[in-house]
Protein backbone atom coordinates (compact mmCIF):
# COMPACT_ATOMS: atom_id res chain seq x y z
CA UNK A 1 0.00 0.00 0.00
CA UNK A 2 1.21 3.40 -0.88
CA UNK A 3 2.39 5.75 2.00
CA UNK A 4 -0.37 7.38 3.20
CA UNK A 5 -1.51 10.05 0.10
CA UNK A 6 -2.11 13.00 2.45
CA UNK A 7 1.04 12.58 4.40
CA UNK A 8 3.30 12.59 1.21
CA UNK A 9 1.33 16.14 0.11
CA UNK A 10 1.82 17.09 3.86
CA UNK A 11 5.25 16.56 3.23
CA UNK A 12 5.92 18.29 0.69
CA UNK A 13 3.53 21.64 1.73
CA UNK A 14 6.00 21.20 4.86
CA UNK A 15 9.29 21.64 2.86
CA UNK A 16 7.89 24.39 0.21
CA UNK A 17 8.02 22.03 -2.75
CA UNK A 18 4.17 22.25 -2.65
CA UNK A 19 2.53 25.98 -3.46
CA UNK A 20 -0.81 27.03 -4.04
CA UNK A 21 -1.35 30.36 -6.04
CA UNK A 22 -1.50 31.42 -9.70
CA UNK A 23 1.50 29.95 -11.67
CA UNK A 24 2.64 29.39 -14.90
CA UNK A 25 3.80 25.97 -16.34
CA UNK A 26 6.58 24.51 -18.22
CA UNK A 27 3.83 23.73 -20.77
CA UNK A 28 2.41 27.12 -20.93
CA UNK A 29 -0.65 26.30 -18.51
CA UNK A 30 -1.87 28.17 -15.43
CA UNK A 31 -2.33 26.27 -12.45
CA UNK A 32 -3.26 27.04 -8.95
CA UNK A 33 -1.16 24.76 -7.59
CA UNK A 34 2.86 24.62 -7.85
CA UNK A 35 4.76 21.58 -7.15
CA UNK A 36 8.67 21.32 -7.26
CA UNK A 37 10.15 18.06 -6.77
CA UNK A 38 13.66 18.80 -7.53
CA UNK A 39 12.82 21.38 -4.00
CA UNK A 40 11.71 18.12 -2.20
CA UNK A 41 14.14 15.40 -3.26
CA UNK A 42 17.08 18.46 -1.79
CA UNK A 43 15.42 16.83 1.83
CA UNK A 44 16.64 12.97 2.44
CA UNK A 45 13.75 12.41 4.38
CA UNK A 46 11.34 13.43 1.66
CA UNK A 47 13.32 12.25 -0.97
CA UNK A 48 13.21 8.74 0.78
CA UNK A 49 9.24 8.84 1.37
CA UNK A 50 8.96 9.76 -1.84
CA UNK A 51 10.98 6.80 -3.75
CA UNK A 52 9.54 4.40 -1.36
CA UNK A 53 6.17 5.32 -2.34
CA UNK A 54 7.35 5.05 -6.26
CA UNK A 55 8.64 1.43 -5.30
CA UNK A 56 5.25 0.43 -4.13
CA UNK A 57 3.46 1.58 -7.36
CA UNK A 58 7.00 0.08 -9.75
CA UNK A 59 5.89 -2.24 -12.41
CA UNK A 60 8.45 -4.86 -13.44
CA UNK A 61 11.41 -3.82 -15.55
CA UNK A 62 14.97 -4.33 -16.48
CA UNK A 63 16.15 -0.73 -16.23
CA UNK A 64 14.42 2.23 -14.91
CA UNK A 65 14.91 5.25 -16.87
CA UNK A 66 14.40 9.39 -16.23
CA UNK A 67 14.17 12.39 -18.29
CA UNK A 68 17.44 14.91 -16.68
CA UNK A 69 17.06 17.21 -14.55
CA UNK A 70 13.93 15.72 -12.66
CA UNK A 71 13.96 12.45 -12.77
CA UNK A 72 17.65 12.00 -11.57
CA UNK A 73 17.54 11.90 -8.00
CA UNK A 74 14.29 9.86 -7.78
CA UNK A 75 15.40 7.16 -10.71
CA UNK A 76 19.01 7.67 -8.97
CA UNK A 77 17.42 6.26 -5.44
CA UNK A 78 14.96 4.23 -6.92
CA UNK A 79 17.32 2.10 -8.92
CA UNK A 80 18.96 1.48 -5.34
CA UNK A 81 16.32 0.82 -3.72
CA UNK A 82 14.84 -1.92 -6.24
CA UNK A 83 18.16 -3.30 -7.24
CA UNK A 84 17.73 -2.06 -11.13
CA UNK A 85 20.55 -0.05 -13.10
CA UNK A 86 19.38 2.74 -14.64
CA UNK A 87 19.55 5.43 -17.75
CA UNK A 88 19.39 8.53 -17.53
CA UNK A 89 17.98 10.12 -20.97
CA UNK A 90 19.26 13.76 -21.61
CA UNK A 91 17.10 16.37 -22.94
CA UNK A 92 19.67 16.73 -26.59
CA UNK A 93 22.41 15.04 -27.08
CA UNK A 94 25.54 16.41 -26.11
CA UNK A 95 28.05 18.10 -28.80
CA UNK A 96 31.11 16.90 -27.02
CA UNK A 97 32.88 13.45 -26.11
CA UNK A 98 30.45 10.47 -26.68
CA UNK A 99 27.35 12.37 -28.20
CA UNK A 100 25.39 10.03 -26.67
CA UNK A 101 21.53 11.12 -25.61
CA UNK A 102 21.40 7.88 -23.11
CA UNK A 103 23.61 7.55 -19.97
CA UNK A 104 22.78 3.83 -19.22
CA UNK A 105 22.26 0.68 -21.71
CA UNK A 106 18.49 0.10 -22.24
CA UNK A 107 18.91 -2.02 -25.36
CA UNK A 108 17.18 -4.93 -25.89
CA UNK A 109 15.75 -4.09 -22.09
CA UNK A 110 12.23 -3.78 -20.56
CA UNK A 111 12.83 0.20 -19.53
CA UNK A 112 10.11 1.80 -16.75
CA UNK A 113 10.57 5.41 -17.41
CA UNK A 114 10.35 7.83 -14.63
CA UNK A 115 9.67 11.36 -13.99
CA UNK A 116 8.56 14.14 -10.92
CA UNK A 117 5.13 15.10 -12.74
CA UNK A 118 3.39 14.40 -15.71
CA UNK A 119 1.43 17.24 -17.06
CA UNK A 120 1.18 16.47 -20.72
CA UNK A 121 3.21 13.93 -21.00
CA UNK A 122 5.96 16.07 -23.35
CA UNK A 123 9.09 14.82 -21.23
CA UNK A 124 7.87 11.21 -20.80
CA UNK A 125 7.23 11.05 -24.53
CA UNK A 126 10.46 12.55 -25.47
CA UNK A 127 12.40 9.86 -23.42
CA UNK A 128 10.62 7.14 -24.77
CA UNK A 129 11.13 8.46 -28.06
CA UNK A 130 14.59 8.55 -27.34
CA UNK A 131 15.13 4.92 -25.77
CA UNK A 132 13.16 3.41 -29.01
CA UNK A 133 15.78 4.81 -31.01
CA UNK A 134 18.37 2.86 -28.88
CA UNK A 135 16.16 0.06 -28.90
CA UNK A 136 14.70 -0.46 -25.36
CA UNK A 137 11.41 -1.33 -24.81
CA UNK A 138 8.62 0.77 -22.57
CA UNK A 139 5.07 -0.05 -21.21
CA UNK A 140 5.23 1.47 -18.07
CA UNK A 141 5.72 4.74 -16.55
CA UNK A 142 5.56 5.91 -13.43
CA UNK A 143 5.57 9.58 -11.77
CA UNK A 144 5.25 11.22 -8.10
CA UNK A 145 2.58 13.62 -9.35
CA UNK A 146 0.31 13.42 -12.24
CA UNK A 147 -1.80 16.45 -12.71
CA UNK A 148 -4.37 14.87 -14.43
CA UNK A 149 -3.94 16.93 -17.93
CA UNK A 150 -3.02 14.67 -20.74
CA UNK A 151 -0.26 12.76 -19.97
CA UNK A 152 -2.11 9.47 -19.06
CA UNK A 153 -4.00 10.21 -22.24
CA UNK A 154 -1.36 10.99 -24.47
CA UNK A 155 1.39 8.11 -22.84
CA UNK A 156 -1.46 5.45 -23.43
CA UNK A 157 -1.49 6.28 -27.07
CA UNK A 158 1.92 4.78 -27.21
CA UNK A 159 1.14 1.57 -25.40
CA UNK A 160 2.34 2.97 -21.83
CA UNK A 161 0.58 2.72 -18.67
CA UNK A 162 1.38 5.83 -16.65
CA UNK A 163 0.95 5.14 -12.70
CA UNK A 164 1.66 7.92 -10.09
CA UNK A 165 1.95 8.13 -6.30
CA UNK A 166 -0.10 11.29 -6.00
CA UNK A 167 -2.62 13.57 -8.50
CA UNK A 168 -4.34 16.76 -8.59
CA UNK A 169 -6.95 15.40 -6.78
CA UNK A 170 -4.84 14.72 -4.08
CA UNK A 171 -3.23 17.83 -4.09
CA UNK A 172 -6.20 20.20 -4.30
CA UNK A 173 -7.77 17.71 -1.47
CA UNK A 174 -4.90 18.90 0.92
CA UNK A 175 -5.53 22.77 -0.65
CA UNK A 176 -9.18 22.31 0.60
CA UNK A 177 -8.17 20.96 3.68
CA UNK A 178 -5.86 23.75 4.97
CA UNK A 179 -8.97 26.19 3.58
CA UNK A 180 -11.38 24.64 5.86
CA UNK A 181 -8.41 24.30 9.07
CA UNK A 182 -7.85 28.35 8.89
CA UNK A 183 -11.44 28.99 8.41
Amino acid sequence: MVMNRERLAEMLLEVGALKFGDFVLSSGKRSDYYVDIKEACTHPKVLDALTDALLEVLPDGDVLAGPELGAVPLVSVLSVKAGLPMAIVRKRKKEYGTGERIVGDVRGRKVVLVDDVATTGGSLLEALEAIEEEGGEVRDAVVVVDRQEGAEEALKERGVRLSSVLTADDLRGLRDAESTARG
